[in-house]
């Protein structure tokens, strides 16, 4: 059976910079194997983002799940995130911003099926408008029950 890949890291893509959407742990409160989620309890993954100082606006990363074989696919969760930007006005260091999603019937249905599961995140503008800012990680095939 396969793990799944937690911890993980994608880089996030713009220019100029860099910076990393972290993906720290996934926590099932039924326990070991983590890729059978028990959705009665709840599971929680949570991580982080390293972006550049300069950079401000709003971050969101969200959790999508596809059923495999059915019908489910959307977002099951979603965590808002005020990329504030650094004070420093010369050469501003990265700054890291935690995020977490907690997830519990009946955002997905109380049976067994198996999901896709990936986390995106995507910087707004202020204003909410679009920017070409983002990442993702795949996380691969979970069992729900």
């Amino acid at each position: 059976m396969a793990i799944p890949p937690i911890p993980a890291t994608a880089d996030v893509q713009f220019i100029p910079g860099k910076g990393t959407l972290y993906i720290d742990k996934l926590v099932d409160p039924s326990g070991d194997p983590l890729s059978v989620l028990d959705i009665d309890q709840g599971f929680t993954l949570s991580g982080r983002i390293t972006l550049p100082g300069w950079l401000s606006g709003k971050g969101l990363v969200w959790l999508a799940a596809d059923q495999l074989g059915g019908p489910i696919d959307k977002v099951v969760g979603n965590y808002p995130v005020s990329i504030t930007g650094a004070t420093s006005t010369t050469d501003p260091p990265n700054i890291t911003y935690n995020w977490s999603i907690t997830v519990k019937s009946p955002t997905l249905p109380d049976s067994s099926a198996m999901y896709k599961f990936g986390v995106v995140f995507v910087l707004q503008t202020l204003g909410g408008g679009h920017t070409d800012i983002g990442a993702f990680v795949d996380l691969g095939a979970f069992l729900v029950v």
